[in-house]
């Protein structure tokens, strides 16, 4: 109750401040968290892009292909 007292006493540009202060924190630390994961998607998608051109030489196929499964039959009465 008392806090509540002594935060009602406080000059409202005190208050304001304080408030605009936090804001200001809170922005800087979404910032940084933004920053960070823009940092891991585009290490993320560099190593997507190494990857795929490791792969670009090889045909792409099915995983029955790969196991050397016949192919389907293709329906000749239609």
């Amino acid at each position: 109750m008392e806090a509540i007292k002594a935060k009602r006493n406080e000059k409202s540009e005190v208050r304001i401040a304080a408030r605009q202060e936090a804001v200001r924190a809170i922005k800087a630390k979404r910032q940084e968290e933004e920053a960070k994961k823009k940092a891991e998607k585009a290490k993320a998608a560099q190593a997507a892009v190494a990857a795929s051109r490791g792969k670009a030489g090889q045909p792409k196929m099915s995983k029955q292909q790969a196991k050397g499964a016949a192919p389907k039959v293709q329906a000749k009465s239609r």
